[in-house]
């Protein structure tokens, strides 16, 4: 396929990429909102049904707490004597008190012309004839024996009454009427606490009682125009979702009606549905971003194929130069392995020399500190040679004179300083040959008394104070007999050339166990160690010492052996100056004196 057929074929699917995504979202967005608009009229048709139950059974409650005042009040002793005596004054405070303690507006005794006997509060307001005309029907009703019912329309500024009238009888006979009117204030003050408009309708769709106090008074229809309703009659269905009248306003309600069968009114409820509008253009909006990200996501993935497929054309290309590359430095590369592998043979076997080299040096470092004692160690043979000679002459004299039991005890010291120099010797044998490299577990203490045997001559020689605190069970640690007296001897030999030059040299030699360690420490009180010079310490070949005196490798040596037993050697300047070296050896776990 060429370059331009392969260009038209993408425009082409992108072009049909782009509309089915167009089409796509267009979909979603109109049954999101649909959905959306379903879901929250629910919402608020489910909140305003609760609101309308409650609101009505203040309604009901209110006028049912009324109902039974007016007969009660008739049948008692009083209001017969009040209407047939017209005793105004009795009957004031009788009104007044009823009034009071049931908390109606006003309360009436009226005579059977449907005038005011006396009235509970001094606000009459059916004392003109237009107030008697005013309640004829309900007087009318109270006459004929039954429960009068009648409503006293409000207006703007007043709230509508409600009026229950029952007749007052002496000897069957009607002697006068007792109403009892009921404001219906309180329930518009509850109401009040509703956001949405509720109006208590009569049977002519007239407002009665109200939230709004325009409302009261006016016809319903009217109203509903004016509000911009959505109708639902109340079985929890919407069947009219778009009678709008004032969509420039943006105002919508939803209107729902329960009955009061005892009165013949209808409560309704205009649930504002503007908020349940917005929230469903909220999720239009949401699903056009949510539209608009997959749609970008889709693009996104047809650019990223488009780019891996000239990415994967630009890969073939490459892959075929790099073969080629491949190819022509394949006999390159073999002469380079070639090369490396000789190269590997000849680490190997400069390692092995290196290996060599430092068992060369350390046999040489522990010839150099046998050649450093040696004086020492003469003086200490030739002491004994001395005394062995004065005995053996003196044991021969007194031999020839007879006294062989008195020469018995000279040869008991001749034999004594043999066993001394004897022991010597085969200290200094084992500690003259080459060391294993075998772990196996070692007594300390026999390490450091043969150590301290081979520095001993050299200590007495100098006049050095020797301190040792060695605690009275042996301790046995993993290393090698030979190569531990050979690190005790160096630190030994180096604290006595630190403490060479002061009037009262002394040295220390402590050994503890802490846990599952050992800690040796070798203190001497001599100048102490250089800042400058504590951290190269242990480094090979380094020395402070004078040219000739020394190659600056014993305590390289020394590091490096208590690094094999898996230990530590670590210097350090005590507070009074001096110098200390501390080895740290992990304990065996068996007692096994190591023979090596």
């Amino acid at each position: 396929m060429s370059s331009l057929t392969r260009r038209r074929l993408t425009r082409r699917i992108k072009l049909l990429a782009a509309s089915f995504i167009l089409a796509v979202s267009v979909g979603v967005v109109w049954l999101t909102g649909l959905i959306s608009l379903d879901f929250f009229l629910g919402e608020v048709q489910r909140r305003a049904d609760a609101t309308l139950a409650v609101q009505a059974a203040v309604l009901e409650k209110l006028l049912d707490k009324f109902r039974l005042m007016a007969p009660l009040m008739a049948r008692g002793p009083d209001a017969a004597e009040i209407v047939l005596n017209l005793d105004a004054e009795r009957g004031k405070q009788v009104a007044a008190i009823a009034a009071g303690m049931a908390g109606a507006e006003e309360v009436w005794f009226l005579d059977l012309n449907g005038d005011v006997i006396v009235s509970s509060t001094s606000n009459d307001l059916i004392a003109t004839g237009s107030g008697k005309a005013a309640i004829r029907v309900v007087f009318r009703q109270a006459i004929q024996g039954q429960l009068g019912r009648q409503l006293l329309p409000g207006t703007q500024n007043r709230p509508a009454s409600y009026v229950f009238a029952s007749a007052v009888r002496e000897h069957d006979a009607v002697a006068g009427v007792i109403a009892v009117r009921v404001g219906l204030a309180d329930v518009e003050q509850a109401w009040a606490l509703s956001k949405d408009p509720i109006v208590a309708l009569d049977p002519h769709g007239s407002v009665v009682v109200t939230n709004v106090p325009a409302w009261r008074g006016r016809q319903f229809s009217e109203l509903t125009e004016e509000a911009n309703v959505v109708v639902s009659h109340g079985d929890g269905e919407l069947t009219e979702v778009m009678k709008l009248t004032d969509r420039a306003r943006g105002k919508s309600h939803l209107q729902l009606a329960t009955r009061l069968p005892a009165l013949d009114w209808s409560v309704v409820i205009l649930a504002d549905t503007t908020e349940a509008r917005r929230q469903s253009a909220r999720a239009m909006v949401i699903a056009i971003l949510l539209c608009i990200i997959a749609g970008g996501a889709v693009w996104a993935m047809l650019a990223r194929r488009e780019e891996m497929a000239r990415r994967h054309r630009r890969d073939r290309a490459a892959a075929l130069r790099l073969e080629r590359r491949v190819r022509s430095r394949t006999a390159d590369l073999r002469k380079a392995n070639a090369q490396l592998e000789q190269e590997v043979r000849d680490r190997l076997q400069a390692e092995a020399d290196l290996r060599l080299a430092q068992a060369e040096l350390v046999q040489a470092a522990k010839l150099a500190t046998l050649g450093k004692m040696s004086a020492a160690l003469s003086h200490e043979y030739n002491q004994p040679l001395a005394a062995i000679r004065s005995d053996a002459e003196i044991a021969e004299m007194l031999i020839a004179r007879g006294s062989p039991d008195k020469a018995i005890g000279n040869l008991s010291r001749i034999g004594s300083m043999v066993a001394r120099m004897a022991e010597i010797a085969r200290t200094l044998k084992g500690f003259s040959r080459r060391s294993g490299t075998d772990i196996r577990p070692v007594s300390l203490r026999q390490a450091i008394d043969e150590a301290l045997l081979l520095v001993m001559p050299q200590i007495k020689r100098s006049g050095v104070s020797l301190k040792t605190r060695l605690p009275k069970e042996d301790i046995v640690v993993a290393g090698g007999r030979i190569r531990l007296e050979q690190v005790i001897v160096n630190l030994m030999t180096n604290a006595l050339d630190a403490v060479r030059d002061r009037p009262d040299p002394q040295i220390e030699l402590r050994l503890e166990q802490e846990g599952s360690r050992v800690r040796l420490t070798v203190t001497d009180n001599g100048k102490g160690i250089d800042a400058e010079t504590l951290p190269h310490i242990f480094d090979p070949f380094f020395t402070t010492k004078e040219t000739g005196a020394g190659l600056g490798l014993g305590l390289s040596i020394a590091y490096k052996i208590v690094h094999d037993f898996s230990g530590t050697l670590t210097a350090r300047n005590t507070d009074a100056g001096g110098a200390e070296f501390t080895i740290r050896l992990p304990v065996a776990g068996e007692k096994t004196i190591a023979a090596e």
